[in-house]
C-alpha cells in the first residue's frame, strides 16, 4: 500500500480504500511501542503478554488465549459439531449432580 492511499484528518489517519482509522505509534529507543487505547479495548487487551508475528513487512499482534478460553472454544466447537444444545448440557449436569449427591450420601450412611 502506498502513502498516497492514506488521508490525515486532524488527529486521525484513515485508509482511503476502506475508510478505517489507522493508528500511528512511535517506537522508543528502548524498543517499546504504545498500542492506542481504542485498539487495546477492541482486542480486549489489558496488561498481559501478546504474540507478535512477522509476516513479510507486517507485524501481526494477537492475544494469547487463556486455558479457560481454549477449553470453552473446544467445547463450543464439539457441541455444535454433534448438535448438542445448551438445554442438553443443562439436563446432563443436573442429572450428574443428582447422581453424585446420591452416591456421596449413600457412602456416608
Amino acid at each position: 500500500m502506498s502513502i498516497e492511499t492514506f488521508n490525515h484528518n486532524g488527529d486521525n489517519v484513515y485508509n482511503v480504500d476502506i475508510m478505517k482509522p489507522i493508528y500511528v505509534s512511535k517506537i522508543t529507543s528502548a524498543g517499546q511501542l504504545s498500542i492506542p487505547k481504542e485498539l487495546r479495548e477492541g482486542m480486549g487487551l489489558g496488561e498481559e503478554y501478546v504474540i507478535l508475528e512477522l509476516i513479510g513487512d507486517v507485524v501481526v499482534l494477537r492475544r494469547i488465549k487463556t486455558m479457560k478460553e481454549e477449553i470453552f472454544e473446544y467445547f463450543d466447537r464439539e457441541t455444535k459439531a454433534r448438535g448438542i444444545t445448551r438445554k442438553d448440557i443443562a439436563r446432563a449436569v443436573k442429572s450428574a449432580k443428582k447422581k453424585i449427591f446420591e452416591e456421596y450420601f449413600r457412602e456416608k450412611a
